[in-house]
């Protein structure tokens, strides 16, 4: 089989991440509490399976991410490549803030309210991947082998780990300003910290580097049964691990942020997790066009169903309509609507790319409307 086929497979991973990842952020949003209640079965297992979405979708992010990147000769990154992953992670962090923007317009800023500010410098998704993509490109930079990368990948994501109880003692809102002590705390509403978050991609890249290297038709294989094999052991470890940590953590900690047992624990059940859809890839070979479209469009379906879900600054919808207030079915009729307008606009994304070899002028038209709307009076 052919290393595109691994790439598939790893992209099948992605498909069913952000699927969970969509079905839980709108369920959450909709349905009343007396109907999704997360401390009783099943919505417990549910709400746990919740917050493995995103370790596995920054694992499989790693792992692309080694397959994605070529080196010269020489063993550097050529310079379009480097500029094209700054630009990459720049419009990962403009689009992050873009959407909890204050004000409807730039001249309201002046009157925006400190807890609104607060809530803009939150960190989510989009933005820690921007910064730790940052990050990644500059121990590409510094390496010159796969084999280097992998072992500083390791290095930086243990650190990381290892780092989280020491990191859950600081007050981060009293030693640094509101908008850099939000990647580090959640003290103020951040869902997405450096500690620990950055460390599943960081720990992608000596999985994927090891997938590299191995024979093409044998990586399937691999992704099937040593990596769920090792996500099972570490399970294991952790679950022996984690009362070790816990004494070191201060009262109001978050386990699964500061204890580094949880945090492998996470780690190893998604190793499991993409073993799992590893075997589900196998089985679904014929889907492997809407994986490979899931994999190309993986920001637009993210942004897109925040978007369809929350509205934006300019525009309410769904979750602002009717904030936990729907029946179990209501919320997964509007599930339903979700999946079927990002369907569409994977659709015509796809069109666009195929028929339209000017994607200059989308960019400049859709900066141009952006503009309006923020300078419009």
């Amino acid at each position: 089989m052919q290393k595109s086929e691994r790439l598939v497979a790893l992209d099948a991973v992605r498909f069913v991440a952000m699927f969970l990842m969509i079905q839980g952020h709108t369920l959450d949003a909709l349905v009343a509490p007396t109907e999704l209640d997360v401390t009783k079965f099943p919505w417990s297992v549910w709400n746990f399976l919740r917050g493995l979405t995103a370790p596995v979708f920054l694992l499989a992010s790693g792992i692309i991410h080694v397959f994605a990147t070529k080196r010269d000769s020489h063993g550097r990154l050529p310079r379009q490549l480097v500029w094209r992953r700054i630009r990459w992670a720049l419009t990962l962090l403009g689009i992050g803030y873009l959407m909890m923007f204050p004000a409807q317009r730039l001249w309201h800023l002046n009157y925006v309210p400190a807890e609104q500010w607060t809530a803009f410098f939150r960190v989510h998704i989009l933005q820690l991947l921007g910064v730790t993509l940052l990050a990644v490109l500059a121990l590409f930079l510094l390496t010159r082998t796969h084999r280097q990368l992998a072992l500083a990948g390791a290095i930086v994501g243990l650190l990381i780990v290892l780092a989280a109880p020491a990191a859950a003692w600081v007050d981060w809102y009293r030693v640094l300003p509101e908008p850099l002590a939000a990647y580090m705390s959640t003290d103020r509403g951040s869902l997405f910290p450096v500690i620990p978050f950055s460390a599943y991609l960081f720990l992608g890249l000596p999985l994927g580097a090891w997938l590299l290297q191995l024979p093409s038709g044998t990586r399937l294989w691999a992704l099937q049964r040593i990596v769920p094999l090792a996500g099972l052991g570490l399970t294991a470890a952790s679950v022996a691990l984690a009362p070790c940590f816990q004494g070191l953590l201060p009262p109001h900690a978050n386990p699964f942020h500061a204890n580094p047992g949880f945090i492998l624990l996470r780690f190893g059940l998604a190793l499991v997790f993409v073993g799992a859809i590893a075997w589900l890839y196998g089985w679904t070979r014929n889907w492997a066009n809407l994986y490979t479209l899931a994999g190309r469009y993986a920001l637009f379906v993210f942004v897109g169903h925040l978007v369809v879900l929350y509205g934006t600054p300019w525009f309410d919808s769904f979750a602002r309509w009717y904030p936990k207030t729907l029946s179990l079915a209501e919320g997964i009729g509007i599930l339903a609507v979700v999946l079927a307008l990002l369907g569409v606009g994977i659709a015509a994304a796809e069109l666009l790319r195929r028929w339209w070899r000017k994607p200059s002028l989308l960019w400049a038209g859709v900066g141009s409307v952006l503009g309006y709307i923020l300078l419009a009076p």
